[in-house]
Parts: C-alpha cells; sequence; structure tokens
C-alpha cells in the first residue's frame, strides 16, 4: 500500500511539475511566502523591470503575492501556438511576486503581436482604480460592455474632435484663460502645476458636463484636489495588484492610503453623479451639449446596448477626469521644463511658431507645418512615457510566447519604459534629442516621422481611447504657452529631471520663470 501511495505521488508531482511549472520564463527564483518578489522591488519599478530585462533577457516571470509576471523586452518575439514546436532560449527569466504570474511585454513587436490579440484584453479586478466597484467605466469594465463603450467613445471623440470643432473651440477658450493666469505671475518663478491642473480639467468639464468653472470654484477646486489625489494614492498601494487579499482586509478595517483612495474614488463619482442628475432633470432630446447629453439620448433609445446604464455614465464621466487632466498637464509639466533647460530647443520651436502661425491662435491643424515641433513632442513621449507601466491586463486563455506558456489567468503587463528605451531602436535612449524622429523628403522637406515603435498611449484595442483628445491638447497648449512666453530657470537654480513615480511618471515640483515675448 505504502509503495502504491508514493508511486501516485510521483506520478502526481510529476503531473503537476509538468502541468504548472514547466515552459515558464526563468528568472530569478524568490519563493518568499505571500510576497514573493516583492521586497525586492525599488521605489523605481520601470527602470528595475529594465534591469532584469538586460540581465535575463526579453522575456522574464516574476511572481507577485497572487500574480506572476512576464516581461518581454526585445523586438524579436514571435507567439508560438501549444502544438508548435517550442524552444527555448536564455532570452527569458521568471520573477516570483507571491503566488500570481504577472506577463510583462517589455519588446514591442512582442506586445504588439499579444495585444492586437484577443487573449490579453481584459482588466483584472484588483486594479486600483476598480477598488470601488458601485459603478462600471471604460478602464476597468470587460466583454461585451467594454466593446461598446470603447467604439461608442471612440466614435464620439473623434466626432468632438473633428467633425463638431467641438474640442479645439473649449482648448482655445481654456488656454486663453490660461495666459491670462500666467500674465499675473510674469518674472517670479511659480510652479506652472497649480495654473494646469484645473485649466487642464476644465476641458474635460466643457466636454462632459458641458461647463468649465473658474478657477477659484469650490467645486473645481474640489475636483482638482480629487485629480490629484486618486494617482497618487493609486500609486502608493498597487501591491493590491499582488496581494487582493490584503485590500480585502485594508477595506475592512480602513485602514492607510487604500482606504483613502476608495473615499476619493467615491467623492469624485458623488460629484459627477450630481451633474448626471442636473442633465437628467434639463435633458432635451436631440439638444445635445456634452457628452452627457449623448449617453442619456442612447439610454433612451429603445434598440440601446445593454451597456447604455447610467452607472456606466458616472464610471465614465468620473475616469475621464482621471486620464485625461494627468496626461496632458504631465506632458506640458515635462515639456515647459525642457523648454527652460534647452534654450536651444525652445528658440527652435518658437521660430517655427511665428513662421507658421504668428499672431493668430494655433490649431490642430498647425501640426502638419510644424514637424520640429511635434518631434520635440514625439520625444517627451517617449523619453518621459506618461505611463511607464501600463495598466494590468489578464489573459484569458493559455498561450504560448517565444516558446514559453503563459498561463490562463496570468497578468500581462507591457513595460513602456523598456520599449522606449531599447537600444535596438533608439540611439542613446538616455538623451532628449527630438531629431531622431525628423527627416528630410527626397525634395529636401523637413519632415517628422513617427515610428511605430514609439506607443505612449499603448497599443491594439485597449489602447487610450483619448489619444486624439490629448495629442491635440497638448499641441495647442504647447505653442500657445511658447508662442506668448519665454520660459527660463529661476535665478540661480537648474531644471531637475528627477521623476515621481507612480501610475505617471511625473516630474518632481519645481518652479520656472516666464517672461513675455517681444515680437517683431
Amino acid at each position: 500500500m505504502f509503495e502504491l501511495v508514493l508511486f501516485l505521488s510521483v506520478l502526481l508531482g510529476i503531473y503537476v511539475y509538468r502541468r504548472f511549472f514547466t515552459r515558464l520564463p526563468p528568472g530569478p527564483i524568490c519563493w518568499y511566502p505571500f510576497v514573493g518578489y516583492l521586497p525586492f522591488l525599488t521605489k523605481d519599478p520601470p527602470r528595475h523591470l529594465d534591469e532584469l530585462r538586460r540581465k535575463y533577457g526579453s522575456i522574464f516571470g516574476v511572481r507577485t503575492g497572487s500574480y506572476t509576471l512576464v516581461p518581454c523586452s526585445k523586438c524579436r518575439i514571435q507567439l508560438v501556438l501549444p502544438d508548435s514546436t517550442v524552444t527555448k532560449t536564455p532570452n527569458s527569466a521568471k520573477l516570483y511576486f507571491g503566488s500570481r504570474y504577472v506577463v510583462c511585454l517589455a519588446d514591442f513587436q512582442t506586445m504588439k503581436e499579444v495585444f492586437n490579440k484577443d487573449v490579453a484584453l481584459e482588466r483584472p479586478p484588483e486594479i486600483p482604480f476598480a477598488i470601488y466597484q458601485e459603478s462600471m467605466n471604460l478602464m476597468t469594465m470587460n466583454g461585451p460592455f467594454w466593446q461598446e463603450q470603447r467604439r461608442y467613445a471612440l466614435q464620439l471623440f473623434k466626432s468632438f474632435a473633428f467633425t463638431e470643432k467641438t474640442l479645439e473651440h473649449h482648448i482655445q477658450l481654456e488656454v486663453s484663460h490660461l495666459l491670462m493666469e500666467i500674465d499675473k505671475h510674469l518674472n517670479t518663478p511659480f510652479e506652472p502645476t497649480i495654473l494646469l491642473i484645473p485649466s487642464m480639467s476644465n476641458i474635460i468639464s466643457s466636454l462632459t458636463f458641458g461647463k468649465r468653472f473658474e478657477y477659484d470654484d469650490p467645486d473645481r477646486i474640489m475636483l482638482d484636489n480629487l485629480i490629484m489625489e486618486i494617482p497618487r494614492r493609486a500609486g502608493q498601494v498597487t501591491y493590491i495588484h499582488y496581494m487582493p487579499w490584503l485590500k480585502k482586509i485594508a477595506l475592512w478595517l480602513k485602514w492607510g492610503s487604500c482606504n483613502k483612495l476608495r473615499e476619493a474614488l467615491i467623492q469624485r463619482e458623488a460629484f459627477c453623479e450630481k451633474r448626471v442628475k442636473e442633465h437628467e432633470e434639463t435633458f432635451k432630446d436631440n439638444m445635445f451639449r456634452d457628452y452627457i447629453d449623448y449617453f442619456l439620448h442612447e439610454m433612451k433609445n429603445e434598440t440601446k446596448g445593454p451597456s447604455f446604464r447610467r452607472n456606466v455614465l458616472i464610471g465614465n464621466v468620473a475616469s475621464f477626469f482621471g486620464a485625461g487632466s494627468e496626461t496632458v498637464r504631465t506632458t506640458i509639466d515635462w515639456l515647459l521644463l525642457v523648454c527652460a533647460a534647452h534654450p536651444d530647443i525652445r528658440v527652435k520651436v518658437q521660430a517655427e511658431i511665428d513662421q507658421v502661425i504668428g499672431d493668430r491662435k494655433p490649431t490642430w491643424d498647425d501640426n502638419r507645418s510644424m514637424p520640429y515641433t511635434m518631434a520635440v513632442i514625439w520625444e517627451l513621449f517617449r523619453w518621459k512615457p506618461i505611463n511607464p507601466i501600463n495598466i494590468l491586463r489578464k489573459s484569458t486563455e493559455e498561450t504560448y510566447v517565444k516558446g514559453y506558456r503563459i498561463p490562463k489567468g496570468s497578468i500581462v503587463i507591457s513595460c513602456i519604459w523598456s520599449i522606449h528605451n531599447d537600444k535596438n531602436f533608439w540611439d542613446q535612449p538616455d538623451e532628449y534629442r527630438p531629431e531622431r524622429f525628423l527627416k528630410r523628403s527626397e525634395s529636401g522637406e523637413l519632415k517628422v516621422h513617427k515610428p511605430e515603435h514609439l506607443v505612449p498611449f499603448s497599443y491594439g484595442k485597449r489602447a487610450c481611447p483619448g489619444e486624439v483628445i490629448a495629442k491635440m491638447e497638448v499641441f495647442i497648449y504647447f505653442v500657445s504657452i511658447l508662442q506668448k512666453f519665454h520660459v527660463y530657470p529661476p535665478p540661480g537654480k537648474k531644471v531637475s529631471f528627477a521623476e515621481v513615480v507612480g501610475v505617471s511618471l511625473r516630474p518632481v515640483s519645481q518652479s520656472i520663470l516666464f517672461q513675455r515675448r517681444v515680437t517683431q
């Protein structure tokens, strides 16, 4: 009997080993209970993952709390089907962050291959922004609901941006208010962020609520505080990606940043629900003022899709403030710091502004005639990626990448930092060089070229649906500011390009000096 039990135990052990532990990408083995590799992560996860890529190769795995992570780093990975010939190479690594497997795609070709398929489209429930689950939104939902809402958002955003010129009008109006506020701070160093926050969120307010708020409006101040608080708290609770059991304990005890994040999300949604209620009371069919009105119209439509629900509307509006405001504000912050630190870059951008635009208001169409300015923006997106690590996804079925098995239920992330610093594609990636995006045509005309492997807004079906809006905002804001002002470091100080690493990659708080331009 003992021999039979031993024999069956050995068979079971072999089966379990082959089923769950073979063909996984190799990597540092850390079998710490509950936390896995988490204690070894530094305060700068993007660069730490990139170091692991350099050490272990283009695809490696990390086990985190309750997930496993496999980052892929080089542009030479192909998807290998389970029945294909599987070969192993040394370009892989495995990390254990507890008990869950997370797959990181840190190489463009791998990300492109995986993200173009439906295997890694879903969001896991443990992302910080899903910590409050009374509503649903485009960022966190999955399946048919997500497909329907994404299709609707892309259609509506495109209409706002290009058909009705609604977006450009709102941006120009808000920029004019920003320029007047900057005028009040001339020749005295100050942090432009304090003005950019309300300005950027007013764009979202105009598109969603149909109105802007004055900078000193109590509702404006409350909303802006939440816009800053939510990503800060989300960056502090990334552990819930990997240890969801700890999230439940923290929320039950109303403990720490986890509970404060939940409270901030509740406040933001309550603010948005109040605006939705106001629209419901004043709604007139076929008289659409903004996103909320369009959505309410769809809700009343007899042939409406199943995702057009009130809680989805509230969740979408709330998430737009987080995603839309943070992205553009952070980018403009970085661009102003670059121009303050590199006056040669600022002078070239201003020369292009003077030649193409002159004294009139900038428009999005101007970008086609301003290759150097666009190169400055593209290089900023590469050099300081807004989201250095993409929002988590989840594999819905087992698949193979470069001969290695990615189990069903694994967490999938893409390391945008590694992709934008891959020396196979970027010469001297540590340097900020807009010229890398410029080329001369056969006629000698200067052209800007955006390569496919520049992916600041992610890639594929789950890429940021607001990309077109973000690019338009960044261009018009950046050009409008440099059209009117010079920017400099404070006297006796240098610009710092140190980063605050969280959900986004923000510059450390610092002041710069604005001076009025005197043009001929």
